[in-house]
């Protein structure tokens, strides 16, 4: 059992920022899968169209990271976060104007480009102010961003879609995002302690590219974000097409998930701090491989069973990424955590995107509108959360070697 360390005034108001931001980039990465019956219908998309339009923000991501991977650990990070997070809130916008597929497939570009760093920018932020010990419970309070997008930020966003226009919905995220602009830009110090000064910033990106130690956590993630993208991509059009569910009622969904990760999330931050974050991590994917498999093999089930089910599967899945976040920030130097998170963040969006496209081109639209062969995506989500667990376990042997020789 270990001795818990108490936040700072400081550390308390940083949480605070960088949850305020990722609510905002989370609720956009959320939307537009919970836009796709909506799109699907009013832009009159194809199932390949709208899987370009998913995967164009991830693979524009994974391209800027990489890019910008090797500049990372160069700068004060506060001023690398507010270049990344203005820029993002510029493809709002466009997303907000886009009246067809090309545009909103640009826009979604743009903001994948500025967007797709925001994540991996905050985590190196956490890894520098934070013990190993604190990161744990961090991770499980900045999930709550998510929580709250989800509890609040998606649901008000869905309803200004039904009862106005989708493009209403990317107002409110700039609107909102605006906000935790101007709340981090007073909050967060300068921070250069981390800053390293190779010759080229091409001989860092590289650097970091060799250590082995860092692929094993970018192959965990590569499997992780693939399954979790594949499962969200064409969810709410399952939902609608297949299992019935109104668009009306899918608020009501994804609120049920919102709410069990602000519940469970700083819960399993504790937990992994505590009794470890492979522990956690395991049995929380037991319990998703269980919800995904009786989710998508369900051909027919009432409204109360699929909620039940969203909620088994999101603490399946927020045990997975709180104990895997916490874990992977062990594993660089804090000269190197810029670019190492850069990196994992560019490989993540890749995955992301391949999936979203491997999704769009699985899964068809019967003439009555249903989507098919969605079994054998479970299917393959399951498989894919096998293998990023005997991965997770390697690098948990990693983090316990580097923790043991550096006691000695």
């Amino acid at each position: 059992m270990r001795e818990k360390e108490e936040f700072t005034s400081y550390q308390k108001l940083v949480i605070l920022g960088l949850g305020s931001l990722l609510f905002t980039v989370v609720l956009d990465y959320m939307l537009l899968p919970a836009l796709s019956s909506t799109l699907l219908d009013k832009l009159n998309l194809s199932t390949e169209e709208f899987g370009l339009v998913a995967s164009a923000y991830a693979v524009s991501a994974g391209i800027s990271a990489i890019l910008a991977s090797g500049f990372a650990d160069r700068f004060d990070r506060k001023s690398f976060l507010i270049v990344f997070y203005s820029g993002f809130l510029m493809g709002i916008i466009f997303c907000a104007l886009s009246p067809s597929f090309p545009m909103l497939l640009g826009a979604r570009i743009i903001t994948g480009a500025f967007g797709g760093m925001i994540a991996s920018i905050s985590y190196a932020l956490v890894a520098d102010l934070f013990t190993l010990e604190q990161r744990g419970q961090v991770m499980g309070w900045i999930q709550m961003a998510f929580a709250a997008s989800l509890v609040i930020g998606l649901p008000l966003s869905l309803f200004l879609a039904s009862s106005f226009s989708w493009q209403l919905s990317y107002g409110l995220i700039f609107g909102l995002g605006s906000l935790a602009l101007l709340l981090v830009s007073f909050i967060i110090r300068p921070s250069k302690k981390h800053s390293t000064r190779l010759s080229s910033p091409w001989a860092h990106l590289f650097q970091s590219l060799r250590r082995s130690s860092y692929w094993t956590v970018f192959g965990a993630n590569i499997l992780i974000v693939g399954g979790d993208v594949i499962f969200m991509t064409f969810n709410a059009a399952y939902l609608t097409y297949n299992l019935g569910i109104e668009e009306s009622e899918l608020p009501w969904v994804y609120g049920a998930i919102g709410l069990t990760t602000l519940i469970s999330a700083p819960v399993f931050g504790r937990i992994s701090d505590r009794i470890g974050k492979w522990v956690v991590f395991s049995t929380g994917t037991l319990i998703a491989i269980l919800a995904v498999l009786v989710y998508t093999w369900s051909n027919t089930a009432s409204f109360e069973w699929i909620i039940l089910l969203h909620v088994i599967l999101y603490l399946g899945i927020n045990a997975r990424m709180i104990s895997l976040s916490a874990l992977a920030t062990a594993i660089p130097a804090a000269s190197n955590r810029g670019a190492f998170m850069a990196i994992d963040s560019s490989i993540q969006q890749l995955a992301g995107g391949l999936a979203a496209a491997v999704a769009g081109w699985v899964i068809f639209q019967d003439a009555d509108g249903r989507l098919l062969h969605y079994p054998q995506i479970g299917s393959l989500i399951a498989v894919l959360m096998v293998l990023s667990s005997v991965l997770v376990l390697l690098v948990n042997i990693i983090v316990n070697t580097k923790s043991t020789s550096e006691e000695n």
